[in-house]
């Protein structure tokens, strides 16, 4: 009996969850439309380029509204059983009101789950897809991912530093490049090449078109000329300029790696922290959601479809815009990295607990 009666109230939230998120993407879909439409109609680009850059954005598009086809689900159903009578019958039959709820929640956990997944996996690389059309493509931006830098310096592992007047992390070549390697503390040797190029069959760098000058104590320095000298400088390309953080079209993972490499360099890392947090709390926003959505019925005790459907529209942008400004005060350092990311969940949460107290649901 009690899994029947679980089993009826979650199968309510499927189609509502269904309908709301494919409305939510539709509505994000019209918003990029008007906002990239222009740059494809200057651009020139085909239907096809632009048919594909919208759906390399579904999954992104997806994950975001999750959390708001949840409120709406919650509302809807909710909201049905009490227009019902189901509500007072449930209660009248010694259900209690969070037994109720139950479904509905391990469905917003469900939901959370299928978001979390999608997230880490196809959603990122789909999303850099997409910007790579519409920035590189449309707008002609080579370098979007800004991987090219003048003027670098960079530790090459051991006593060995090279600077670079162009480092390009596109082709994995760098342009006016000295490389020093001290031994003991003292300069042994300095390579002063017109390029580099990174060769990944060996893991090495190859100099170009330069000399080589070895130091041996009080010595006269030997000079020699090359036209390709193969170093020892092992250190990769990707570790030495970090591409353009891109939230949206990076998984945890990927997160993790980057906070490595930046700590290696000594570089701040608050962006990627933050964001870290921010990614590992998304699926909590559809059980707060859900924790919201049952507050505001069981407060109102009476169900309007179209005001449900506008709530969850405003509420859930609401909410987003409240993820937002959490994360930018985490760039900032004014928010512990992980504040940054769990509060916005557990604000509303607690405000929806104290909503359901009110209401005497829990």
């Amino acid at each position: 009996m009690k899994k029947t009666f679980y089993r009826y109230i979650a199968r309510g939230f499927w189609a509502p969850f269904g309908f709301g998120l494919g409305v939510f993407c539709l509505l994000l879909l019209f918003g990029s439309l008007f906002d990239k439409l222009n740059f494809f109609m200057k651009s020139g680009a085909g239907a096809g380029l632009f048919l594909k850059y919208i759906l390399y954005q579904a999954p992104y598009f997806i994950v975001k509204m999750t959390p708001m086809a949840t409120l709406l689900a919650v509302l809807f159903t909710l909201g049905g059983m009490m227009d019902k009578g189901e509500w007072k019958a449930g209660l009248a039959g010694g259900w209690r009101p969070l037994d109720m709820l139950k479904p509905l929640l391990a469905c917003a956990v469900v939901a959370g789950a299928g978001q979390f997944a999608l997230q880490e996996t196809a959603a990122p690389g789909l999303y850099m897809r997409a910007e790579y059309l519409f920035e590189g493509k449309m707008r002609g931006r080579d370098d979007w991912q800004r991987l090219v830098r003048k003027d670098v310096a960079f530790s090459a592992g051991g006593e060995a530093f090279v600077t670079a007047k162009v480092f390009d992390g596109r082709s994995r070549s760098m342009q006016g490049v000295i490389a020093s390697v001290y031994k003991n503390g003292r300069l042994a040797l300095e390579i002063n090449a017109a390029s580099a190029v990174w060769r990944q069959a060996d893991s090495r760098w190859d100099f170009q078109d330069g000399v080589t000058i070895k130091y041996n104590g009080d010595a006269r320095p030997e000079l020699a000329k090359f036209s390709e000298y193969r170093s020892a400088i092992s250190v990769r390309p990707e570790d030495l300029v970090l591409e353009k953080l891109v939230p949206d079209g990076i998984s945890l993972s990927e997160v993790l790696r980057r906070v490595r490499r930046l700590e290696a360099v000594g570089a701040p890392s608050a962006a990627e922290r933050t964001l870290l947090w921010v990614k590992l709390a998304a699926p909590l926003a559809n059980p707060a959601m859900a924790l919201i959505g049952a507050a505001m019925v069981l407060l109102a005790k009476k169900n309007n479809r179209y005001f449900s459907f506008g709530l969850a529209t405003g509420f859930g942008f609401f909410f987003w815009a409240v993820i937002i400004m959490s994360q930018e005060a985490g760039n900032a350092e004014l928010l512990h990295p992980a504040a940054a990311g769990l509060a916005p969940a557990l604000l509303f949460a607690a405000v929806s607990l104290w909503g359901l107290r009110r209401a005497r649901a829990v």
